[in-house]
């Protein structure tokens, strides 16, 4: 289920997220990140959350 986010200049212009992970190399390991991949807002968001800005959004590591 996508994570929607709106800011405070602009709390009508919904964006939605999804987690996902990315695999690098990093130091000659593989690891995986996690990333965030903008996705269509749905008809009916479950729950917006307010944020200054959307630069302020970082996947979480769990």
């Amino acid at each position: 289920m996508p994570q929607c986010y709106a800011t405070r200049g602009a709390p009508q212009q919904i964006v939605c997220y999804r987690h996902s992970w990315k695999a690098e190399y990093r130091h000659g390991d593989l690891v995986y990140v996690p990333i965030l991949v903008q996705v269509p807002r749905p008809a009916q968001p479950a729950s917006v959350v307010i944020v200054d800005r959307l630069d302020d959004i970082r996947p979480d590591a769990t």
